[in-house]
């Protein structure tokens, strides 16, 4: 709600990526993001690296996957979610891609990598070497910026948690893109502007 508020006062329509499981567990949010206009895309229904070997994730899972996305958003909204996609955690591959595709399906990836979700907390995986501080993910992101940027920002808490979230600087972040004379669209836009 805070952030689709900051948006709103700042007059920035966005692209959210929502998975079913988030969808499942938080349909007034979901409901909440189609209301406000925003473009909503699909992150997929199951939230996993799709690449990961263990798994089958033939074409066939793929194309169940997104349908299942699809038909979950609907039944919360009453709306058609838009046909870009990202994959949980940005893993494809050309299959994946090449699948999702065959159902008009656009892939959406990201030039800057964030790494807003790292925690210094979680040493099980060994990730919290890439934790870094909001600040300096925030100078990072000024550094990496150029036009046709595409910024993730998770909205959430992870697991593990972190001292602060990217989501929680997202006013610093916006005024930082203004005043460096950029402007902040959802994916639709950034896709006719290249054309």
């Amino acid at each position: 709600t805070e952030i689709l508020s900051l948006l709103s006062d700042y007059g920035i329509r966005a692209t959210f990526f929502v998975s079913g499981d988030f969808i499942k567990r938080h349909p007034g949010a979901v409901t909440e993001i189609a209301d406000s206009g925003h473009e909503t895309g699909s992150l997929f229904y199951y939230y996993f690296d799709l690449t990961d070997a263990r798994y089958a994730a033939d074409s066939d899972f793929i194309v169940k996957g997104l349908a299942r996305n699809e038909d979950e958003y609907f039944r919360t909204t009453g709306r058609e979610l838009s046909l870009y996609w990202h994959a949980p955690y940005y893993f494809v591959n050309s299959s994946i891609i090449d699948t999702a595709a065959n159902m008009n399906y656009t892939y959406i990836g990201r030039d800057i990598i964030t790494l807003d979700s790292k925690s210094d907390r979680d040493t099980s995986s060994g990730t919290s070497q890439f934790y870094k501080p909001s600040a300096q993910l925030l100078e990072s992101i000024s550094a990496l910026k150029k036009p046709g940027s595409i910024i993730p920002v998770t909205i959430g808490k992870p697991e593990n948690g972190r001292e602060d979230y990217l989501f929680q600087c997202v006013e610093i972040l916006i005024n930082n893109l203004i005043a460096s004379g950029y402007e902040i669209v959802p994916v639709s836009a950034q896709i006719d502007i290249a054309k």
